[in-house]
């Protein structure tokens, strides 16, 4: 007698869990003889997004396990018609009494009298006979089933093992822990590639990092006008104002990564070839979600600004620029938005005589301006990166590879602890 689907079942009690939330939103409204609130609303949209997500996947899976049950009745109907009886006794086993029929994909290897499991499932290994990224292609635009059979066993045995291993769970990122919200890339390549992010993601890096949460705009209130209230003599009431607040808005924007690869080096990839694309996909995507936290620092109105000299030959000009950049880092603490951290710029030079801040170089800074700022003011929050996509821009010799995602950052939530430099003459 077969197991049910563990994984499908979480599925469903969570599917379960959102109906009953936005039943109960509604109920109490409905009591309640009133609308729904704004904030009952959202979480309504947002809960049945979630449930929208879910039944997909359950819808596939179910239609998954009913083939594989069929699959395995029809085996047994045969085995009975051989054996010439209608049981189907046994353990369909090799009688090692190792085993329980099952295959979920894993790999395991004897060593003396102990058994032991690879983390990944045995189809992607470093060493192994299949392309991940081959596979995800071939079950993509090729129809093939064994590749889109393999891709799926692969995800649900690490989604599986990435619950009870914390390791796991960050090498493999959010995609490993919400089935669908990311690719679940083997355990070899993720772990060879995590330092590109670190690589490529230099300023984004150094910002209050947000845990991504969905691609749903933020609304953050943002203080204007301060309370004031004035002392006045005993026995008469005194004068307050309101504070004043607004809103800011922050919607997330998709960015994406892509790479060009010939037709025959992907339908013949291997693990050799993974690590290549991968490499580039994922390089290419930080990249430019690197780029748009640039250009967001760039754009933000209502900065500190100072001008200071670029010229570097003269005891003048070092004075001029040191003493310009401390001008920008007192500008922070003054506005008052907090105490600056960081130098952000294109070189370095311009820092040499400052102790007190630590240096981030980022290619994509203008050589005429850089930035200092209070890096704990602004915030920052990035998908995993999203299933492939594949192209053919220039017919079907080349394949062009993407991955996809989202990123937020927000500068506008304390303008007053960024200041520009800019650099004179250069």
């Amino acid at each position: 007698m077969g197991t049910e689907n563990v994984y499908l079942k979480s599925l469903r009690e969570q599917y379960e869990g959102l109906k009953k939330s936005i039943e109960g939103l509604q109920i109490r409204a409905a009591e309640a003889k009133r609308d729904l609130t704004n904030e009952e609303l959202r979480s309504v949209i947002e809960q049945g997004e979630k449930a929208k997500g879910l039944f997909t996947q359950i819808e596939d899976l179910s239609e998954i396990e009913l083939r594989n049950a069929k699959v395995a009745s029809m085996a047994a109907k045969v085995m009975a018609a051989i054996n010439g009886d209608n049981t189907t006794g046994g353990d369909g086993g090799d009688g090692s009494g190792d085993g329980d029929g099952a295959d979920d994909g894993t790999r395991s290897v004897k060593l003396g009298g102990a058994k032991t499991q690879d983390r990944d499932p045995g189809f992607y290994t470093r060493g192994g006979q299949h392309s991940f990224i081959g596979d995800q292609f071939r079950a993509a635009r090729m129809g093939e089933t064994a590749a889109g059979e393999r891709l799926l066993k692969h995800s649900r045995t690490l989604i599986d093992l990435a619950k009870t291993d914390v390791h796991l769970r960050d090498v493999l990122g959010a995609g490993a822990t919400t089935f669908g919200a990311g690719l679940v890339p083997p355990v070899w390549l993720a772990e060879q590639f995590a330092p590109v992010l670190h690589r490529k993601l230099r300023v984004a890096s150094v910002l209050r990092q947000v845990p991504w949460a969905g691609p749903f705009a933020w609304s953050i209130p943002v203080a204007g006008t301060v309370a004031k209230t004035s002392t006045v003599a005993e026995g008469v009431n005194t004068t307050e104002t309101d504070p004043a607040y607004g809103i800011l808005t922050v919607t997330p924007k998709p960015i994406m990564g892509y790479s060009e690869v010939s037709r025959q080096m992907l339908e013949g990839s291997n693990p050799a070839v993974d690590a290549i694309i991968w490499g580039d996909l994922t390089g290419d995507f930080y990249d430019n979600a690197e780029l748009e936290c640039i250009v967001a620092l760039n754009g933000q109105a209502n900065v500190n600004t100072v001008t200071v000299s670029a010229g570097v030959l003269t005891t003048t000009d070092i004075a001029l620029q040191r003493a310009g950049l401390l001008d920008g880092i007192a500008a922070i603490s003054d506005a008052p938005a907090g105490d600056a951290d960081y130098f952000v710029g294109r070189t370095a030079r311009w820092t040499t005589y400052l102790e007190n801040l630590e240096v981030v170089t980022s290619p994509t800074v203008a050589a005429s301006t850089g930035f200092i700022i209070n890096s704990q003011e602004h915030l920052f929050s990035i998908s995993p990166p999203m299933q492939f996509q594949f192209e053919q821009p220039a017919g079907p010799a080349l394949v062009r590879v993407g991955i996809w995602g989202y990123e937020a950052v927000t500068f506008g939530r304390r303008p007053k602890a960024v200041t520009k430099v800019t650099y004179s003459g250069s």
